[in-house]
């Protein structure tokens, strides 16, 4: 049998997807999780100790492989390291190279010194794993071949291909890329081809723009913390000074960026309104409110950009930018087009699955991706063998309560406790989604204060997610819009507010998750049992990890995190353990 493996080799967020004879994608997970490191920052999708059993659980059968990566011969190991990244914020914003912001020069140097031995490891050690692998198990077997793709192409793949539609446009965000930050393509039937806009070369990037505003606030992008701007935001209000410091310094002409004369003049004004370390955080609200407000205008000039030229009723948007959730759940009412679609991971994780299905299309011209949207449940199962020595050694209270697991974890949920929520199939991307959760009882006033303190060991102005039954999303939103991956935040209905407190953020909005019973059976029981109990149809549903650690991989990471933190009850398949 053939095999796609898609890599995304970028310098952060490493990422394996395999893609099977037919197309399907049959596996992709984020190697963060494997490894135990967030964003697995310079670390390799193909780790020696994962790809082995990867290759054997998923392709077992394999007779010839093809591997793709996410970035263009002789571009990836210029890219996939921070060296580009530094040179890219130093043309966007007009730093000097003498800056000493997060110690930029000692990054800069060891970027160089790590490089080449990077680049190296990453496409030797996997393309000799996999040649090993077929050598070692089957007698008829062929060269193992390597192919790489434009990285805005295989963001574009990521979205087209695993979309709803036959037919879109599509926009990729990104910080950056081979060319340029942003790109624009047309999908339809199958095909993706450059959009009628000239993208110039550049690296001036709205992705760069949030992550000063990220630094200004004293929050660390590269661990990820663009997720607290978001957070924090609504407790601000707009500061006219800063949103015009923010709004001149990086704008949206013909479809490209274009900077002022005097950037550097206004950017020097910017940092020296930066949050000092140990400073409250307080007095810097309404800096991240603008931020905020400026980031998502300029995104939707990047909107009305693509729509302008390539019109459609349909938009895909890839690129780590679109993780940005509180402007996403704005731009269909402001955009003219009918659907907006954001895939699971459209960051360069996502990528690997673009790269596999993108040399799948090469290999079968005629190949129709299918309009039912990616499951994002593809990441690893849970080990029966990790779960066989959890009974035996661990001495924790376990019962096995069959189909009755839903009913009995629902009342724990009713009682007001906090419940680690483990089934099936990790989610690939940053979010969970009801494979791998922390569940908590959204009704109770001080829900949030109390999974933040007990739990999470996080900011206090940061929200949890409401997982809701589709069929009542109209009910709880204004202008509902179907969210299979948490992907847009939309405002709760005035009149069911005070039901779900504990998922309603101080802007009156949440990041919604919307539960398909055919889209994942068990989180839909499970809610559904909970609603029969509350009349609540909604769930708070938080990512199963503790602050700065990436979502829980294996058996002995849920251990860890539930006897680490004031979770009450753990749930594994139909089991629940209890302290």
């Amino acid at each position: 049998m053939k095999y796609y493996i898609g890599l995304a080799t970028s310098f952060h967020d490493p990422a394996i997807a395999i893609v099977n004879q037919q197309g399907d994608v049959i596996f992709a997970e984020d190697a963060e999780r494997f490894l135990g490191y967030k964003r697995g920052l310079y670390c390799l999708p193909d780790n020696p100790y994962y790809i082995e059993e990867v290759l054997k659980t998923y392709c077992s059968d394999c007779t010839e492989l093809v591997i793709a990566k996410t970035w263009s011969k002789g571009r990836e190991k210029s890219t996939n390291i921070l060296e580009n990244v530094v040179l890219s914020i130093l043309e966007t914003f007009s730093f000097n190279i003498d800056v000493n912001t997060r110690d930029i020069k000692d990054q800069f140097y060891f970027a160089r010194a790590s490089q080449a031995a990077a680049g190296r490891t990453l496409s030797r050690f996997f393309e000799a794993s996999c040649r090993n692998f077929i050598v070692g198990n089957y007698r008829n077997k062929k060269p193992t071949e390597v192919r790489y793709f434009d990285h805005h192409l295989t963001h574009a793949a990521n979205a087209c291909f695993n979309s709803p539609f036959s037919e879109a446009s599509c926009l990729v965000v990104d910080g950056m890329g081979e060319k340029s930050s942003i790109d624009y393509f047309t999908y339809k039937d199958g095909k993706i081809t450059p959009a009628p806009i000239k993208v110039k070369r550049s690296f001036k990037s709205l992705g760069l723009f949030y992550t000063i505003i990220c630094e200004n606030l004293g929050f660390d992008p590269l661990k990820g913390e663009e997720w607290k701007v978001m957070g924090l935001a609504p407790y601000g209000k707009k500061d006219q000074k800063i949103y015009d410091l923010l709004r001149a310094s990086l704008q949206v002409k013909n479809g490209n960026f274009v900077v002022p004369k005097n950037l550097n003049a206004i950017m020097k004004e910017i940092k020296a309104m930066a949050r000092e370390p140990g400073e409250s955080i307080e007095a810097y609200k309404d800096f991240a409110y603008t931020g905020q407000l400026v980031f998502s205008e300029i995104f939707m000039d990047l909107i009305d950009a693509i729509y302008e030229h390539a019109p459609s009723k349909n938009l895909a948007i890839s690129g780590g930018c679109a993780l940005n959730s509180s402007f996403m759940g704005t731009a269909l009412a402001k955009s003219k087009f009918d659907n907006i679609f954001v895939p699971s991971a459209p960051a360069d994780d996502g990528n690997a699955i673009g790269a596999a299905l993108l040399c799948y299309q090469q290999d079968n011209p005629s190949w129709q991706p299918s309009t039912q949207i990616q499951s994002p449940y593809t990441g690893s199962e849970v080990k029966q063998k990790s779960l066989d020595k959890l009974h035996r050694y661990s001495h924790l209270k376990a019962t096995d309560y069959g189909e009755d697991v839903y009913k009995k974890t629902a009342e724990f949920l009713a009682e007001g406790k906090i419940i680690g929520w483990a089934q099936g199939r990790a989610e690939f991307g940053p979010r969970s989604l009801g494979n791998r959760s922390i569940l908590a009882n959204p009704c109770l006033v001080d829900i949030k204060d109390t999974v933040n303190a007990r739990v999470k060991f996080r900011e206090e102005f940061r929200p949890f997610a409401p997982s809701i039954l589709h069929e009542y999303g109209d009910e709880y939103f204004e202008d509902y819009q179907e969210s299979p991956y948490m992907e847009r935040t939309l405002v709760f209905k005035e009149a069911v507010r005070d039901k779900v407190p504990g998922v309603v953020h101080v802007d009156n909005t949440g990041r919604l998750q919307s539960v398909k019973k055919e889209w994942n059976a068990p989180y839909y029981k499970l809610i559904d049992s909970f609603r029969e109990i509350t009349g609540v149809p909604v769930l708070l549903n938080t990512s199963f990890n503790i602050m700065g650690k990436p979502i829980v991989h294996s058996v002995e990471d849920m251990l860890a995190v539930f006897l680490m933190s004031g979770i009450d009850v753990l749930v594994i398949n139909n089991t629940i353990y209890e302290k």
